[in-house]
């Protein structure tokens, strides 16, 4: 498996033997296996940003097909997607890339100062589908982060419970924050 990855899998001695083998598929899957560095293809633009702003420069990504052919070109180590577009491929790319169910996300219909994403998919889901983690994303910064804390406690819990890996998007929104500092 490689010394790298041995090495990672100690910083987690606390988690079941399940949630370490996912773990360790994500570090030994792509052009970066075993080297202890990911990269995953995230995309949820289509549910953030509309298809049309995201998709039509690139008329391809309509096709939810083309995201996971594009993370396996690319020798990611991972593919990150809510809940509809993994449900699109997630069978016919069986076992050729690790996937990840980000199940909570945010749209942009609404002009916030203080986002909460919707939880949309589920532990199950991911099950379901035959992913090695679970991602969630959080915005320290916004009045609503210590729910979106609470919720990460929750769902990470259950995955890991049930064998699964967490993945944490992070990013510092809200109007807690200053433009300044």
């Amino acid at each position: 498996m490689g010394d790298r990855v041995q090495e990672i899998l100690s910083w987690y001695s606390s988690d079941n033997a399940g949630t370490k083998t996912n773990i360790a598929r994500l570090l030994r899957s792509g052009k970066l296996a075993g080297t202890g560095r990911l990269v995953i293809l995230p995309v949820d633009q289509g549910f953030e940003h509309g298809p049309a702003r995201s998709f039509a420069p690139n008329a391809p990504g309509y096709n939810p097909h083309y995201h996971f052919q594009l993370a396996i070109d690319a020798g990611c180590n991972a593919y990150a997607a809510p809940l509809g577009f993994l449900e699109a491929g997630a069978s016919h790319f069986a076992g050729q890339i690790p996937l990840i169910l980000k199940l909570n996300n945010h749209d942009v219909l609404h002009d916030e100062k203080d986002p909460l994403p919707s939880v949309t998919g589920s532990v199950n889901d991911a099950l379901r589908l035959g992913c090695s983690a679970v991602g969630f994303t959080i915005y320290p910064g916004s009045s609503h982060c210590n729910a979106m804390y609470e919720q990460l406690r929750a769902i990470s819990e259950e995955a890991k419970e049930r064998g699964l890996a967490v993945v944490v998007w992070s990013y510092p929104r809200g109007s807690v924050l200053s433009k300044r500092r």
